[in-house]
């Protein structure tokens, strides 16, 4: 299993950033981890996107 870490520069709105920050916060959880475990979330609803493309 990889375990190095890939560093993003994405452009969020105000609004979301702001909303994910103060739940990261009341969750103790940093913001990058719960910015990733929302993106695993999301790879995983649309894993068979993948799937279908390396067929």
């Amino acid at each position: 299993m990889n375990f190095l870490k890939k560093r993003v520069n994405i452009g969020l709105k105000e609004k979301i950033h702001t909303q994910a920050k103060i739940i990261s916060t009341i969750k103790k959880v940093p913001l990058g981890e719960y910015f990733e475990k929302a993106i695993a979330e999301a790879v995983k609803k649309d894993k068979k996107l993948l799937e279908d493309l390396f067929k």
